[in-house]
């Protein structure tokens, strides 16, 4: 004879002594648990996929470059970042030469605009050189110069 009492949760049979199981109570049983186990292990709304596993174990990534003196010049990534800092190594975000700020330092997002100086795309960052306009010198390109970019994922 089947069972009269079930699990409270996921309604499985639940045996007395005196039960006879019959091979549908095991089917059954078993069907409840692959559909309830396979919606859950599928539910990517509380389970992380690949892509999000790999973000979190490399959140982000460090690349160091040295300028070109190119007054533009990009560099690529292999994914799209969510939010880019790039420095010059070895000198404040922001200097004085002369009486003209100079803007060492630039952070920016693909979504919500960037600071004066890079512009973040879907596959990389492009960096400025500029000349002295209004007191204000972008230095993000200068020939030789070091620079570490991080860029999150």
């Amino acid at each position: 004879m089947a069972t009269s009492n079930y699990t409270p949760n996921l309604h499985l049979s639940a045996w007395e002594a005196s039960d006879r199981p019959k091979r549908a109570d095991f089917v059954s049983d078993n069907t409840i648990i692959d559909t309830q186990l396979g919606g859950h292990i599928a539910n990517n709304s509380i389970h992380m996929n690949a892509d999000e596993k790999a973000k979190l174990n490399e959140p982000f990534v460090s690349v160091m470059y040295a300028g070109n003196g190119e007054s533009q010049r990009t560099i690529p990534l292999d994914f799209h970042p969510k939010f880019v800092f790039i420095y010059k190594r070895g000198v404040p975000f922001v200097s004085d030469s002369n009486g003209v700020n100079v803007v060492n330092a630039a952070c920016g997002s693909y979504a919500q605009g960037s600071s004066v100086g890079i512009s973040v795309t879907s596959t990389g960052v492009t960096v400025v050189e500029s000349m002295a306009s209004s007191g204000i010198k972008v230095s993000l390109n200068e020939n030789l110069a070091q620079y570490t970019l991080i860029a999150f994922k």
